[in-house]
């Protein structure tokens, strides 16, 4: 049987001409375009100061040399193993057990597709364990992952693990993360004002970590989560930066204090989870979570072992939300949830698009559509289906290697400053956060970023139809985008909508 042919390029790719094209060429052409505007003016400026180019090219970004070598491989920004995600990530959804709805909505959420719950802080772990065995042990029994969001007490995790003796779960099947974390609970306004308290917390903590260690092998204790720094208003490697330093003040716990267990550092490693922000830019969010595993790999370089696995997790920004035109925190969610899974992270959590209006008692279309977001791109995108899906891009390497070295030289400066506890305490990384925050704004207002429903593309506001405020403080500040203590939640577009609805009184008023 005769074979066939192979197709043949089109005569214009075979013309010489085509080849020939340079990068002066381009230059040219897109300086006749721009009608007298510099090319400079194409470059885009992160606020982390990092250049994003408008052309990208082998010569000026070629990834030959790219230091970053294969999925599984040290510095891992590729990916921590070179397994293909043939399951995708774990869908998390969180929820308050102080809420009448809770159990409900967990019994939907888990018969629906979404593999674990997380419980959102602020329960007491007294007063609570009712609420909380009954919102949560039904799921416990049948196998469903049951996690603690960053910042609880030793005291909230023997709570739930008490949960787990209760229904009669194994302690081999325990995979939680446990969420203890002084750190974000400084950050959240919930405790320890003090450096020397947060050192104490951090040692007290260390040690309840190894006995809940000793019991449930595959239970992850401590937590570092770099969302109460994000939604505070801070830049991407600012987040990154507070992470490393969060990270750091744990191994120095766990490894060197005299007051801590004395761990091996490959053994203290092994105890951590790592919770980041993912905003509406799917592409730095991407870079983020691979910036994140480079720099934890050198962190644990410097202490001299490898690094065995970086568990990641990504919760969906609740800073980046709006209110008056909430249907568009969907596209929001979407970006940064694909972003998340193309940055190879093992778990995501995308809040609710009402999360502005009602807090923790969204509504149930806004937990479904959560939930489906991810599970449409997981299960009918194949998104995670891909090892590293943007290796070898000159421009997301190359924006990969500048975060994580500015995230870096960041982390430097906090060290420097004496470490994650002093610059909480003493105020210095939220006086940061705030000049970074104030930065943001200024670029909405001038224009220069875009909130879409909001500074562009924004409904008429209707003062009649403000959506309503919850009696939940914690809710209510993150609409308003006030602080409540600690760092607090700063959304971008508060400002802005309250502008808006200034002017619609006004208006209103006037006729």
């Amino acid at each position: 049987m005769a074979e066939t042919p192979l197709p043949q390029p089109s005569s214009a790719l075979r013309d010489p001409g085509f080849a020939d094209v340079t990068e002066s060429d381009w230059e040219a052409a897109a300086e006749g375009a721009l009608r007298g505007q510099p090319l400079s003016s194409l470059v885009t400026t992160l606020l982390d100061g990092i250049e994003t180019s408008p052309l990208y090219t082998a010569q000026r970004h070629g990834t030959e040399a790219d230091p970053a070598e294969l999925p599984g491989d040290a510095p891992f920004t590729r990916g921590a193993t070179a397994a293909s995600g043939a399951q995708g990530w774990e869908v998390r959804q969180i929820h308050d057990v102080r809420l009448a709805g809770t159990p409900d909505a967990v019994a939907v959420d888990t018969t629906s597709g979404v593999d674990a719950v997380t419980v959102a802080r602020g329960w007491s772990a007294d007063g609570d364990a009712a609420l909380l065995n009954a919102a949560v042990g039904d799921a416990a029994a049948a196998g469903v992952t049951i996690h603690l969001q960053a910042g609880t007490s030793p005291a909230h995790t023997e709570a739930l693990l008490e949960v787990f003796g209760r229904r009669g779960v194994e302690h081999g099947r325990v995979r939680s993360w446990l969420g203890i974390d002084p750190v974000t609970a400084t950050a959240a306004g919930d405790q320890f004002t003090e450096s020397s308290d947060l050192t104490g917390a951090l040692e007290r903590a260390a040690r309840s970590a190894v006995e809940i260690a000793a019991r449930w092998p595959h239970a992850l204790p401590l937590e570092v989560d770099g969302s109460a720094f994000a939604d505070a208003g801070s830049t991407d490697t600012t987040e990154l930066a507070g992470m490393l330093a969060s990270g750091v003040a744990w191994l120095r716990t766990l490894c060197d204090s005299d007051s801590g267990p004395r761990l091996p550092v490959a053994t203290a490693a092994r105890l951590l989870g790592f919770t980041l922000s993912a905003g509406p830019d799917p592409f730095v969010v991407t870079a983020k979570c691979r910036a994140m595993r480079t720099c934890w790999t050198r962190v644990l370089g410097a202490c001299g072992t490898d690094m065995e696995g970086l568990p990641m997790h990504a919760v969906t920004s609740t800073a980046m939300l709006a209110g008056p035109d909430p249907w568009v925190n969907m596209l929001r969610a979407t970006t940064a949830c694909f972003g998340a899974a193309n940055g190879g992270v093992d778990a995501i959590t995308v809040r609710p698009y009402d999360t502005v209006s009602a807090g923790p008692a969204s509504s149930a279309l806004g937990w479904r559509v959560a939930a489906n977001t991810q599970l449409i791109l997981r299960h009918e995108s194949r998104i995670g289906s891909v090892i590293d899906p943007v290796g070898g891009s000159w421009y997301l390497e190359n924006l990969t290697r500048s975060m994580a070295q500015e995230a870096w030289d960041r982390f430097r400066r906090i060290e420097a400053a004496g470490g994650i506890c002093s610059v909480l305490a003493n105020g210095q990384l939220e006086a940061r956060i705030s000049q970074e925050r104030t930065q943001r704004q200024e670029q909405i207002a001038a224009g220069d970023r875009v909130i879409v429903g909001v500074t562009q593309f924004a409904d008429s506001p209707d003062p009649r139809g403000a959506p309503a405020l919850p009696d939940d403080p914690d809710a209510a500040s993150a609409h308003r985008g006030e602080a409540h203590g600690g760092l607090g939640t700063h959304r971008w577009a508060a400002p802005f909508e309250a502008e808006a609805a200034g002017e619609a009184v006004a208006g209103a008023a006037g006729s």
